[in-house]
């Protein structure tokens, strides 16, 4: 009898939190992208793009040393396999470096990794943003280094860069696949994600995440992915070199108790020369009196 009212406890209390709104975090979940959007502006809102704004503003006048979606840190948060993937790319391109950051923002990971990136003696990073977010940047952030467009395509077909960096924005695009097929047709040879949601689900699906409001007040659409269908996809072309657990996640927001996870993967282009790197590690070896002096 008590089992009995323990699970009718529990239904009702799942229906009354349904239909109660949600204070910040990830709910629902929608057959299409109209449908999680609906009602909702989502990252349209330029005011949202005024607030970020406000934090780089922050970090490039030297009174906070880091911002993300608008919060302002003391300190910088890294996120070190991206630093890894920075540098590898880097080094293979003799200190040159050509960056897309898609979803960028007002450079947060340009910041994040400019300790790691300013060794390198010729960079250009270019951030891919909604129309709001490019307005801002050219006005207040563009430099020699650091540029910023709203169309993807336009940028790649201008000039190939040597790295895509995806953190924190394909799951909220509409099509994201259509994003990652551009990316690959244009042969990037290194696709390097971070902070994107997961599950262990057959098929993608959407949701709502609604933003607390200490960040900026929004609701907005947003897509948790299948992994295996995702690095299906992404293996057509690519070959996965590492994936890693983010260092800053969203996923204890979930309030449909979900398995999530907010992962970051490096993958190279099968057959370029970061492949054979990974393919071959013998050849280091054979060659190891270039690098290690022999034992006197």
């Amino acid at each position: 009898m008590k089992s009995i009212v323990r699970r009718i406890g529990a239904k009702l209390a799942r229906l009354v939190a349904k239909d109660t709104p949600v204070k910040y975090g990830y709910s629902g979940s929608f057959d299409s992208w109209a449908e999680a959007k609906s009602h909702y502006d989502g990252y349209q809102d330029p005011l949202i793009a005024e607030k970020v704004a406000a934090g780089a503003r922050a970090v490039q006048q030297g009174t906070a040393a880091y911002e993300r979606d608008s919060i302002t840190f003391s300190s910088r948060q890294y996120a070190l396999p991206i630093a890894a993937a920075l540098m590898w790319a880097g080094l293979k391109n003799e200190n040159k470096l050509k960056v897309l950051d898609f979803g960028g923002g007002l450079g947060t990971s340009f910041i994040q990794n400019q300790p790691f990136v300013r060794t390198l003696q010729d960079i250009n990073w270019t951030i891919v943003e909604q129309p709001s977010f490019v307005e801002q940047g050219k006005r207040l952030f563009k430099d020699s280094i650091l540029e910023f467009d709203d169309d993807i395509g336009a940028c790649l077909q201008r000039c190939t860069p040597d790295l895509v960096l995806i953190s924190s924005s394909l799951q909220y695009v509409e099509k994201p696949f259509e994003i990652l097929q551009l990316v690959a047709d244009a042969r990037v040879e290194m696709i390097v994600f971070d902070r994107t949601l997961f599950s262990t689900a057959t098929n993608d699906f959407a949701t709502r995440q609604t933003v607390p409001d200490n960040i900026f007040p929004a609701t907005i659409p947003a897509w948790i992915f299948s992994e295996k269908k995702f690095c299906s996809f992404m293996e057509s072309s690519y070959k996965l070199v590492s994936r890693f657990t983010s260092s800053q996640t969203t996923v204890d927001w979930d309030s449909e108790d979900r398995k999530l996870e907010e992962l970051g993967f490096i993958f190279v282009l099968k057959g370029s020369t970061y492949d054979l790197l990974v393919e071959s590690p013998s050849s280091l070896l054979e060659k190891k009196n270039d690098y290690i002096a022999p034992m006197p």
